[in-house]
């Protein structure tokens, strides 16, 4: 998921200039557009925390974020947590610590209540430790009825420092 800074249209630009840094490893790429401006998904065959280090190491002066999706579910609090919970189990040690971050596009959800109830499962069932500065993200970005999650080290997803 890419996003960008700027006016609505840059999406047009930063997807042909995403297109030429990646043509050597995605020859031809799948980028779907959103209901939302500034918005892109890029659904990708190569590893995309490499794509993420290729396309932030260029500095494209508009995309604000880019965020490698691990999973995909239905905008429901109930299927986040356990989505979160289960990508936790697998890469995440106990008493490690973590952050929450939720983004919400075109849903009614209440973005505190992901967070709170997602914090609360993984103090409750994995004995992580919430902390802004965590050393794991775990990255909710929610658009529409669809919600992407990742449970992400900080050197692995790019955000414009503001």
């Amino acid at each position: 998921m890419v996003t960008f800074a700027g006016r609505k249209g840059e999406e047009i630009v930063g997807s042909e200039e995403i297109e030429l840094l990646l043509k050597d490893y995605e020859p031809v790429l799948d980028i779907k557009e959103s209901n939302f401006p500034n918005l892109l998904l890029i659904n990708l065959t190569m590893d995309p925390k490499l794509a993420v280090k290729i396309i932030a190491n260029a500095n494209l002066p508009n995309i604000s974020k880019i965020i490698p999706i691990e999973a995909v579910v239905k905008t429901n609090i109930n299927s986040i947590v356990n989505k979160v919970v289960n990508l936790c189990r697998k890469k995440v040690k106990a008493n490690d610590t973590f952050s929450v971050r939720c983004d919400l596009r075109g849903s009614e959800i209440n973005k505190d209540e992901v967070v709170e109830k997602v914090e609360e499962a993984l103090t409750d069932e994995l004995n992580l430790i919430p902390d802004k500065n965590g050393k794991w993200v775990i990255q909710i970005e929610i658009v529409g009825k669809i919600t992407g999650i990742s449970v992400l080290k900080p050197d692995e997803f790019f955000k414009a420092k503001s």
